[in-house]
């Protein structure tokens, strides 16, 4: 994998590190050491502690009692945890959005969802969580709620880097029908039933993920689907 310098050396190191977890050159688990990895990545050890700290915020890495430092392990528990969590949050925004959605943060809410369940249907995983982010954003706009805003932000860091370690492509056809599903409610007025139907996305998805492994088992991106 090729180390490419980003605007500064945190956000490439940060970068660097964040694919090379997501892609599982960096298994769950493994020691994250920054003498190490600024020698193999030829940059001072500032801006390795500077992205190591991002990457704590992020959940994909993890700082124990003793100060050591090591790959996230994600369980299919924690895993259904944060959809979980992403799911109350979303739904909350809906539901705070629909008597805001005029017909311009409607064409907004649709281009975002066109991106995002396309890119999950070609399995562009990476590029897909983007797009549920803005997706996401959209209903924050409209709903306008401040603390609820701050909440769903740091929900969508933290959740959404994460659950790229999940192997979640057979889950595509669930996200892309339930997505548009509320859009297709939206469009017709029928904004209850797009909130509903949100929120029953959410549940089904995690009934299904509780039928995929055992809640202890890990999972990680080595088998994505």
């Amino acid at each position: 994998m090729a180390f490419e310098m980003p605007a500064t050396r945190r956000e490439a190191v940060a970068e660097h590190l964040r694919e090379e977890i997501l892609s599982g050159v960096l298994a769950p688990g493994a020691p994250i050491r920054d003498a190490e990895i600024a020698a193999r990545l030829d940059v001072s050890i500032t801006p390795v502690r500077e992205a190591i700290t991002e990457l704590i915020g992020e959940g994909l890495v993890v700082s124990t009692a003793n100060k050591r430092r090591h790959v996230a392990v994600l369980t299919q528990r924690q895993a259904i945890e944060l959809m979980d969590v992403l799911g109350v949050v979303t739904v909350a925004a809906l539901e705070r959005a629909v008597p805001s959605l005029d017909d311009g943060l409607l064409d907004a809410l649709a281009d975002t969802v066109t991106r995002f369940t396309q890119e999950a249907g070609q399995h562009h995983f990476e590029e897909s969580r983007t797009g549920l982010i803005d997706a996401v954003r959209v209903l924050l706009a409209a709903a306008d709620n401040d603390e609820l805003t701050a909440m769903a932000e740091q929900v969508m860091l933290r959740s959404l880097r994460r659950i790229t370690l999940y192997p979640s492509g057979h889950l595509v056809p669930l996200w892309v029908e339930g997505w548009q599903d509320m859009l297709q409610l939206l469009r017709a007025g029928a904004g209850p039933e797009a909130v509903a139907r949100l929120r029953a996305f959410f549940t089904e998805l995690t009934i299904r993920m509780r039928e995929d492994r055992p809640l202890d088992a890990t999972v990680g991106p080595a088998a994505q689907g």
